[in-house]
């Protein structure tokens, strides 16, 4: 392995409205890179489009405070974000917490501010006095899959299941977290 850059620790923070348009740049990017060759180049380029429809959905939740957002901020850049909030799944027990995205610019992969994002969204989560947590990762998505294992989390038995957006079979298998109390 080669020297690894040393980055200063990210500024975790809420976004603020005028952070949307890079939250939802951001997110865009990340899939791009993140699901190359685990989803169609037609749907990863398509999303291109979408920007503006997502720039209204968090800008929409960045005022709302629903779901919670937090930011990664590095020399004035946001680099990563995360959101979370009460699970959506009808089968969740009332005190489960869902990590709902968690995406970084893929040049700041592996150098410690996913886990800043995380460590900053548990706070959170333990504070609204969630007993547990879950997050829904797409089929093949090894970063995704060893990230969550690392912080403790399990492939929950049965859970897999293919959602479709915008005519594109994601595959998807949820993990779950208990928390200590």
């Amino acid at each position: 392995m080669g020297p690894v850059s040393l980055l200063p620790e990210p500024l975790v923070r809420k976004p603020v409205s005028a952070d949307a348009a890079a939250i939802a740049t951001l997110h865009i990017r990340s899939w791009q890179s993140a699901y190359e060759g685990l989803l169609s180049s037609r749907y990863l380029s398509a999303l291109d489009s979408s920007v503006e429809r997502r720039v209204g959905f968090l800008s929409q939740a960045i005022e709302s405070g629903n779901p919670s957002i937090r930011v990664a901020e590095l020399n004035g850049q946001v680099v990563g974000w995360v959101s979370f909030g009460p699970s959506r799944d009808l089968d969740a027990a009332q005190c489960t917490a869902e990590l709902m995205a968690i995406y970084l610019d893929p040049f700041f992969w592996a150098r410690g501010i996913g886990t800043a994002l995380w460590a900053e969204a548990l706070q959170a989560i333990r504070s609204n006095g969630y007993q547990q947590v879950c997050a829904w990762v797409l089929d093949g998505n090894e970063r995704a899959t060893r990230f969550y294992l690392k912080h403790g989390f399990t492939a929950q038995a049965a859970s897999q299941r293919v959602v479709e957006e915008d005519s594109e079979p994601l595959a998807i298998t949820r993990f779950g977290l208990m928390l200590e109390p």
